[in-house]
């Protein structure tokens, strides 16, 4: 079941790529971070409002600063993704996003103690190994197409 759901994040995260990279293009980079991040604001603060939960009392003030950072990063993650979906194939974008999203997974698993087994570790180098033949393959395909090679 959260392998499904995983899956499904993927699928709805390149559609709001291309939704995000779209409304960018048509009324600016930073117009359209704004309007992405005011639209959800207005959905989360319409949810809290109809789903008013007193139960939990949240002392703000106990959290450390340092976890209010992912608001920021968010909004950088916004921001890097609209200027370079309209710059990059997506495929390409999703595929360097997942890269350093592997890459950061390994270094942060590995700062907080975790260990890899080896087979994990070839897992992860055949991924490697894959997306960097996908990308060698268009490369070469681009530096050495029909029309260069006959002129």
């Amino acid at each position: 079941m959260f392998f499904l759901l995983a899956f499904l994040t993927g699928v709805i995260i390149n559609i709001q790529l291309i939704c995000n990279s779209s409304l960018a293009k048509k009324i600016g980079l930073i117009n359209a971070t704004f309007i992405n991040f005011f639209i959800a604001f207005i959905f989360l603060f319409m949810y809290k409002a109809v789903r008013l939960d007193l139960s939990h009392h949240y002392e703000i003030s106990e959290v450390p600063l340092v976890f209010f950072s992912g608001g920021i990063l968010v909004i950088i993650i916004t921001l890097l993704a609209n200027f370079l979906i309209p710059k990059l194939p997506l495929l390409y974008s999703t595929i360097f996003t997942f890269l350093g999203q592997i890459t950061a997974s390994l270094i942060l698993d590995s700062v907080y103690g975790y260990h890899f087994p080896m087979n994990k570790l070839i897992g992860i180098s055949f991924i490697f190994t894959g997306i960097l033949y996908i990308i060698m393959y268009d490369y070469l395909e681009k530096k050495f197409s029909k029309k260069e090679i006959i002129s």
